[in-house]
């Protein structure tokens, strides 16, 4: 089994974490990093969500911290047994960030961590590059694209992508509801049906969809998540998982029957119409390296492709 393979946090490491003062990051929590998200200088990449926090927190376990005018975030990644850190989450300015930057460096040399920093945005670098005394080594992680849509191309689609949903509005008896805590059953079910009984647990490398949307879907509401499941003739065919913050919104989890033609961009149509008027950017999230989802993601409307980078003090 995929969870059997992990390497989980010795509780003596947890305990000297929590005595330095951080927390184990919670759905309960979103209360406390909204405002930070909100004062943000410009979008940051998928995995930062606070709701990929908790999606994929059996993977990668977050303890936060307020530092200074920021969250600080470090990840325990299981699956390579590492601690690594997220970028920190408020309004960058360069005399704060140096001022929090010195404050997890003392953290980090108390506990025995280095400073390795995921996930990083282009626009955050110059922030970092800037903290006194600093030297940093930059890799880029080629492939993990964020992939970036206007909002208006949601509900425009063209070429291939708009044939599709025309095809699927056309063809198809559908009916849509809107994902709430007890439909979890449900989706495992269907999960299971299409994906688990055809593909070993091996191949999800990096986290299981399975226990990502058992800590999603009973937390929707804290969370301020939105979903719906889209049923063909009275069965399942597919559903989509999202959430939202500011003017950012971003779909994490998606999962269609692949006989049904153009169902993923009705899904993203629906979600635009039903939960996302109000926002200018939407994120489908990485392409995982994987290039049937590369190909799927770059053809399906006009997008930003962003590249994430790693930060290493050196």
């Amino acid at each position: 089994m995929y969870l059997n393979k992990l390497q989980y946090l010795p509780k003596e490491k947890e305990k000297i974490i929590l005595q330095n003062g951080y927390e184990l990051v919670t759905p309960e929590k979103k209360r406390v990093f909204d405002p930070y998200f909100d004062k943000m200088n410009e979008p940051w990449s998928s995995p930062m969500s606070f709701m990929a926090m908790i999606a994929w927190r059996t993977s990668l376990t977050f303890y936060y911290k307020v530092l200074g005018n920021y969250i600080a975030c470090l990840g325990w990644d299981a699956t390579d047994g590492t601690m690594t850190m997220l970028p920190f989450i408020g309004h960058y300015e360069n005399k704060a960030i140096a001022e929090a930057f010195e404050l997890l460096k003392a953290d980090c040399d108390r506990m025995g961590y280095r400073i390795h920093f995921t996930d990083m945005r282009e626009w955050m670098r110059p922030y970092y590059d800037a903290i006194d005394g600093t030297n940093w080594e930059k890799h880029v992680t080629e492939d993990m694209n964020d992939y970036v849509y206007s909002g208006y191309s949601f509900e425009n689609f063209s070429g291939k992508s708009g044939q599709y949903l025309r095809y699927f509005k056309r063809t198809y008896n559908y009916e849509v509801s809107e994902i709430g805590s007890g439909d979890l059953d449900v989706l495992l079910e269907f999960i299971r049906g299409i994906w688990c009984s055809k593909t070993d647990c091996g191949y999800c490398n990096y986290g299981c969809q399975v226990d990502c949307i058992e800590n999603v879907v009973p937390n929707i509401e804290t969370l301020g998540g939105f979903g719906i499941i889209v049923r063909i003739d009275g069965e399942i065919a597919g559903f989509c998982l999202g959430s939202k913050c500011s003017v950012v919104a971003l779909i994490h989890f998606q999962n269609t029957k692949p006989e049904i033609k153009g169902i993923g961009m009705f899904m993203y149509e629906e979600c635009r119409k039903r939960f996302l008027q109000d926002v200018n950017e939407i994120s489908l999230g990485e392409d995982m390296g994987v290039p049937g989802i590369r190909t799927y993601k770059s053809r399906l409307a006009p997008h930003k492709w962003i590249p994430r980078f790693v930060y290493d003090l050196v």
